[in-house]
């Protein structure tokens, strides 16, 4: 998470041992996308999320790497605001609140290139091993509300319902939402819980 009173996170600290990581935005958004890969096992995750992240540090006990990037993940996930703690709960039906991404890092990649390129005149591809995901975040998640990927997100969530008396502009919107339709919808866009559920396993076989 970005902030103005630390660095962005370059060590971990492993049994006194400082190693260095690197949290690059285009190493996070690939390792997003090998945690959701249903074709790797557990192991494969892990073993795949190290190797992008660690640059000096090497090590073949699974348990340690499990760990490592158990920690990572914790840190790319979190944000200054709506980090909820176990326990919390929605106000209306007493479940945890969770959120249906509307983006895909991947699959909107040029739509958030030209974002990037529009509102920062930032290229992101001079920055890739460069932008740390922090900062990354910080410029994603502020990004103006005309640019590209902004626009498909308020396609993707616009209400049908709200063209009800005009039949043409309902159809041009649904047709704008079936082109844009992500792959396919996650339960969040943070993988937590999925990252979890890998290093969990891992440490109760390990037992």
């Amino acid at each position: 998470m970005f902030s103005f009173t630390k660095r962005p996170e370059q060590t971990i600290d492993l049994a006194g041992h400082i190693y260095h990581v690197n949290l690059a935005f285009n190493r996070v958004i690939k390792a997003f996308g090998v945690l959701d890969d249903e074709t790797l096992s557990d192991v494969d995750k892990i073993n795949q999320c190290f190797n992008l992240f660690s640059v000096d540090l090497q090590t073949n006990d699974l348990a340690t790497k499990g760990s490592i990037v158990s920690n990572l993940f914790t840190y790319i996930n979190e944000t200054p605001y709506g980090n909820f703690e176990d326990g919390d709960v929605s106000d209306t039906e007493n479940e945890p609140i969770q959120n249906i991404a509307d983006y895909d890092f991947e699959q909107d990649a040029a739509a958030i290139y030209a974002s990037f390129m529009s509102d920062y005149h930032i290229d992101l591809n001079n920055e890739i091993d460069r932008m740390h995901w922090d900062t990354f975040k910080a410029l994603f998640d502020n990004l103006g509300e005309k640019t590209p990927i902004n626009r498909i997100r308020q396609i993707r969530n616009d209400d049908l319902s709200n063209y009800k008396d005009n039949a043409q502009q309902a159809g041009l919107i649904a047709e704008a939402q079936m082109y844009y339709k992500l792959d396919k919808n996650k339960a969040d866009d943070t993988f937590s819980g999925n990252a979890s559920n890998i290093f969990d396993g891992l440490f109760a076989n390990s037992d």
